[in-house]
This record gives structure tokens, sequence and C-alpha cells, in this order.
């Protein structure tokens, strides 16, 4: 697995440290999220899928219930070190491992679907964020798009880095992405695959480019 102890440990100073901006939107947009929360959910409950070292949780000190899901064990770890107050399960995303409507808010960071390389698991996935939404609820997702990934080569972040995408099919719904941790096979469908079952589930979806490399898609209100 690539995500094994090593690179979990450069993790936070590969893809935390350089995208303050992101973070700082994905901060704004949690608290702004989890205030919109029906009155009388005490405490909220949130479930990260795909954690890593779940940085995001680590950003909150309110009573809130936080269950990390991930399937790098290595990961989990660093998750656990730095976030005592949660609960993780190391589990595949795109499997139905957790109860439905659980859920207060669902939230799945850094595009991370894009390692299930399969349009169907990555239908699955978002099948599954729904599903663990209670009614009322909401999702937050990041979306990485086919032409993000094919400028990423001219960004200053790959010059300082070295780390280069390459596209498996032309149109780089299917692409590699070799860093320090190796090469990834990943697979990034267009925003109308991720859209069409968001705007079916819940009462309002928010769309937004951050300019850089990431489109934040929230899912409020899940319909019941």
């Amino acid at each position: 697995m690539i995500y094994d102890a090593r690179y979990a440990a450069e993790y936070a100073r590969l893809y935390i440290a350089p995208w303050r901006r992101k973070h700082e939107r994905n901060v704004r947009n949690l608290r702004r999220i989890l205030g919109q929360l029906a009155p009388g959910v005490q405490p909220p409950r949130w479930l990260d899928v795909a954690c890593g070292p779940a940085w995001h949780f680590a950003q909150f000190c309110e009573r809130i219930t936080q269950v990390g899901l991930d399937a790098s064990l290595a990961q989990l770890h660093s998750a656990r070190a730095a976030n005592p107050q949660a609960s993780f399960v190391c589990a595949d995303m795109a499997r139905s491992v957790l109860a439905p409507a659980c859920f207060d808010l669902v939230t799945h960071f850094w595009a991370g679907y894009c390692y299930l390389d399969d349009q169907a698991r990555i239908g699955k996935l978002l099948e599954n964020m729904i599903a663990w939404t209670r009614p009322g609820g909401a999702c937050y997702l990041e979306v990485l798009l086919p032409g993000d990934v094919a400028a990423f080569n001219a960004s200053g972040y790959a010059r300082a880095t070295g780390f280069r995408v390459w596209a498996r099919t032309p149109d780089f719904v299917r692409w590699g992405y070799l860093d320090s941790g190796g090469r990834h096979q990943m697979m990034s469908p267009p925003l109308e695959f991720f859209i069409a079952p968001f705007q079916a589930g819940f009462e309002r979806l928010e769309v937004e480019h951050d300019g850089a490399f990431m489109v934040h898609l929230i899912a409020i209100g899940r319909l019941g």
C-alpha cells in the first residue's frame, strides 16, 4: 500500500502545510455547516470518509462526536495520535460498513475517491455517503476535475516538489500521479457524476471551485 508508515509520516508536510488557503476554506465551510444543523442536535455526529491523519477533526474543540474512516492503518495511527477524542474505523470506503442515517455531517476531502479507480466503486461511495447521512444532515466533499488534473504539471506545487501527473486516458478521467509515495492509479469522473445523486438526495446543493484544484460540493438538508 502506498500509504505506509513512511508516507503517512510525511503527509502533513506534503499536503497540509502547502495548502493553507484550501484548509482555511474547509474550516470556514465546516463551521457554517455545523452551525446550520437542526437545533437540538447535541452533540452532532460527524463522519470523515478517507480521513487520513484527520487534520480537520483537530481543528474543532466543540462537543462533536467524530468518526474517521480510512483504509490505511498508518494514516489511522497518525489520526488517533492527533485526535484522542475521536473514533476510527479501518475499512474500504466503497463498502457499506456503517449503519445508515447515523451522522449529521459526512465529509470527504482531497478527492480521495480518485484512489478507487473505478466509476462503479466511486458511485457506491457516493451512495454510502448519502445513506450514512441522517435526514436533515449534510455532506461536504471535494471534487477534483479532469481539467484541473491536466493542468497540475504547470503548477507551482509541481515545480517545487517534482511531483507529476500523466494521462491514462486522453481526457484525464483516468490518470496517474507520481510523488514521494510512488505511483498512484487514479480516476476523476466529471462534475455531473457527483451533482446528480446529491441533487436528488438533498434540499440544497452548493458547488464552488476554489480557484486552485478543488471543487467544494456541499449538500444541505438530507431528504428523509
